[in-house]
């Protein structure tokens, strides 16, 4: 595994200077996988990235602002960021000379997203990467509700994607059940769907949209399969959540117009302590 000094300063720095100038040279619509971290973005991204000549482009948030506060935060805790962003290269030759593109964006549950956030930035939180963590399930807990931002997935819509953006999602109808939905405005067109929608609908959904035959959608950056499987393992057959905290999780507007009732009622039943 090539180390978060050399991929940050070298692989990264090379990757987005190839992107960069397909993006200045292509005649390709680009994409941008634009969407809430942890909810199978990266898979999506790699997939394309591997199997076509389109620009394509991954990022949580279209803000410089927002880029440099997260860049500074992981050098204070003295940590390389999980990879450069393109949102510097995307406003010069992309957004300010108001080029047409596509978007997909994922969502997930966010009780389960919550969870894989937190261990995906186990070190930012707790100090000490997963894999040599000796402190309790109980001290992770604490952690997890005290520092992570709990309003970040339920609010992502409102947050990042409408202002920066510019659709409100909310104002579209959504086949809950289907779990997935094709978003045409003045601006942009937007295919949205669920992650944990099979594989092989998903595979055909993104490359109808991005006009590719044959495209195959591979997973990879799975938190399951990461040297923290066995913790992460642990910690959500550990964890359970106050009624209170589920409300405030499950009845919001992000779950009412994405999830069916009968999904909210199955996380109640698995995440609710007894």
């Amino acid at each position: 595994m090539i180390k978060p000094f050399l991929k940050y300063h070298i692989k990264d720095r090379w990757v987005l200077w190839q992107q960069e100038r397909q993006l200045k040279t292509s005649q390709e619509e680009p994409v941008l996988i634009f969407t809430m971290a942890k909810v199978g973005s990266s898979s999506v991204y790699h997939s394309l990235k591997n199997q076509s000549n389109i620009p394509c482009f991954h990022m949580h948030t279209l803000s410089v602002e927002e880029e440099m506060n997260a860049k500074e935060l992981c050098k204070e805790k003295g940590v390389y960021p999980g990879s450069r962003t393109p949102v510097f290269i995307l406003h010069t030759h992309l957004l300010e000379k108001q080029r047409t593109f596509k978007v997909i964006s994922l969502f997930r549950n966010p009780i389960e997203r919550n969870l894989s956030a937190f261990f995906e930035a186990f070190e930012v939180y707790m100090g000490v990467p997963a894999h040599l963590y000796k402190g309790s399930l109980q001290e992770i807990e604490n952690a997890f509700h005290s520092k992570l931002d709990h309003s970040y997935c339920k609010e992502w819509f409102d947050t990042h994607f409408k202002s920066q953006i510019g659709v409100n999602v909310y104002e579209y109808a959504f086949a809950k059940a289907k779990g997935h939905a094709i978003i045409k405005s003045n601006q942009v067109d937007i295919l949205v769907l669920k992650t944990n929608l099979n594989d092989t609908l998903k595979s055909k959904l993104v490359g109808d949209f991005c006009g590719l035959e044959n495209f195959t959608l591979q997973n990879i950056n799975v938190t399951d399969a990461k040297k923290e499987a066995k913790l992460y393992a642990n910690f959500k057959s550990y964890i359970r959540f106050s009624k209170s905290y589920l409300e405030g999780q499950l009845e919001s507007k992000y779950m009412h117009h994405f999830f069916t009732e009968e999904e909210k009622e199955a996380l109640y039943k698995k995440w609710l302590a007894s």
